[in-house]
C-alpha cells in the first residue's frame, strides 16, 4: 500500500515526521517502524555506497535522522531566509558564482510553484521534490477528475518550466501526474489490533516498574515486524527495559519478535533538526543548477555541525579555486543575522569534495 505524501518544511528531520505529516495513528507507527528498517539498511550498505541516492546525506553515522529523504517523496513547502545585505566581498565573488541570485530569495522553488498554480486557480493536490539514484525531479500532483487532468496537464508543466527557468534551475525533470485518493487509500493491518494492545501492555508495564524510555512499540507485517525501542543514550538499564518487553511478548504469543534498540541524545537530536533546517537553505541553488556540479549538499552534527557538499568535479587546481570562493559564499551566508539564530554559535565546517571524495577546499 502507498503512502500518501504531504507538504512539509524540514525535509531532513526525522522528528518533524510526527509533527508534520498528516496520518492516523496506527499509519504513522507503520511508516515510522519501515523508517528503522530502512536506516538499517543504509547503515548496512554505507560503507560500499557512501555517496549514492542520498538527498541530505550526513557525512558520518548515524544516518537515522536524515534517511526520510532518502526512501520518499520529499516535499518542499518550506520557506528560504529572507535578506536584503550582501558584502562587497561577497558581490565580487558572486560575480564568478551567482549563487546569491537564489540563497536570498523569500521562498523555495517548491513553495513558489504550488503557489502560483494554486493562485491561478489550478487544483493541485501535492508537490514533491525527488533527488535519488542522481536524477532531480519535480513532481506535481493535480486533483480532479481524469478529463480536467488532461486539459490543464500541458499548462502546469509551462508554468512549473517557467519558474524553474527564471531562477536558473535547470538541473530538474519535471513531472505531472494525477493525484488518485483510491491510490492512497488506508487499508488497515489485520494484526495492527493486537499490536496497539501489545504496546499499551509494554508501556503499562515499563511505568509500572518505574523505567521511562522516549518510545517502544511493535509494528510491522509479520516475519519483519519488531518492537522500536528509543531510550536516551545515557540509560543504563537497557537490558532490564529489553526483559520487561520480552516478557509481555512472549504473553502475547510474539517471543519471536526482535527487539532493536536506538539510543538518542536529545541535545544531538536538537542540534541535527536545526542544522536540517539550515542545510535546506544552503542546498537549493547548488542542486538545482547544473553548472554547479552539485551531487548532494549533506551534513553532520557528530562530533561538531559539519556542511557537505559533494560535487562531479575533477580534482583540479582551477576546480579547488572554485570550491574556496563557493564555502566563502556560504559561509559568509551563514554569517547573516537570520542564520545565527539557526546555527546557536555552534561552530562548523564547510567541506567541498571532488569525485572520488578528494577534498577541493
Amino acid at each position: 500500500m502507498k503512502k500518501r505524501f504531504n507538504s512539509f518544511k524540514d525535509d531532513s528531520s526525522l522528528e518533524k515526521l510526527n509533527e508534520e505529516l498528516v496520518w492516523k495513528s496506527n499509519r504513522k507507527q507503520k511508516q515510522k517502524q519501515r523508517l528503522l528498517e530502512a536506516i538499517d539498511q543504509l547503515e548496512q550498505s554505507e560503507s560500499v555506497k557512501p555517496e549514492k541516492d542520498i538527498f541530505f546525506k550526513k557525512h558520518n553515522r548515524p544516518l537515522r535522522n536524515v534517511v526520510y529523504c532518502v526512501i520518499a517523496l520529499v516535499i518542499l513547502s518550506g520557506a528560504f531566509i529572507s535578506s536584503t545585505f550582501v558584502s562587497p566581498a561577497m558581490a565580487q565573488v558572486a560575480a564568478k558564482i551567482p549563487y546569491l541570485g537564489q540563497i536570498f530569495k523569500k521562498e523555495s522553488v517548491g513553495t513558489e510553484i504550488i503557489n502560483t498554480l494554486r493562485e491561478k486557480g489550478y487544483k493541485i493536490d501535492l508537490l514533491g521534490q525527488r533527488y535519488y539514484g542522481g536524477r532531480k525531479q519535480i513532481e506535481v500532483r493535480v486533483g480532479g477528475s481524469e478529463k480536467y487532468f488532461k486539459d490543464v496537464k500541458a499548462d502546469i508543466y509551462q508554468i512549473t518550466k517557467e519558474i524553474l527557468e527564471a531562477r536558473n534551475y535547470d538541473s530538474y525533470k519535471v513531472k505531472i501526474t494525477r493525484y488518485d485518493p483510491a491510490e492512497y487509500e488506508y487499508k488497515p493491518d489485520p494484526r495492527q489490533k493486537k499490536y496497539d494492545k501489545i504496546n499499551k501492555e509494554i508501556n503499562a508495564e515499563l511505568k509500572k516498574q518505574n523505567y521511562h524510555v522516549l518510545d517502544a512499540s511493535i509494528a510491522g507485517f509479520d516475519s519483519d515486524a519488531r518492537v522500536a525501542l528509543e531510550v536516551l543514550d545515557t540509560e543504563k538499564h537497557i537490558e532490564e527495559i529489553k526483559q520487561v518487553i520480552k516478557d509481555v511478548l512472549v504473553k502475547n504469543n510474539e517471543e519471536k519478535t526482535p527487539i532493536k534498540v536506538y539510543k538518542i541524545n536529545l541535545k544531538k537530536q536538537e542540534q541535527n533538526g536545526r542544522w536540517g533546517n539550515i542545510i535546506s537553505d544552503v542546498g537549493e541553488d547548488l542542486l538545482g543548477k547544473e553548472k554547479y556540479h552539485v551531487k548532494m549538499v549533506g551534513y553532520s552534527v557528530h562530533p561538531e555541525p559539519q556542511v557537505v557538499i559533494y560535487t562531479s568535479l575533477s580534482n583540479s587546481e582551477e576546480n579547488k579555486q572554485f570550491a574556496n570562493e563557493l564555502e566563502g559564499i556560504i559561509d559568509e551566508f551563514l554569517q547573516t543575522d537570520d542564520m545565527k539564530a539557526k546555527i546557536k554559535g555552534d561552530p562548523y565546517k564547510i567541506i567541498i569534495y571532488a569525485k572520488g571524495k578528494k577534498k577541493l577546499n
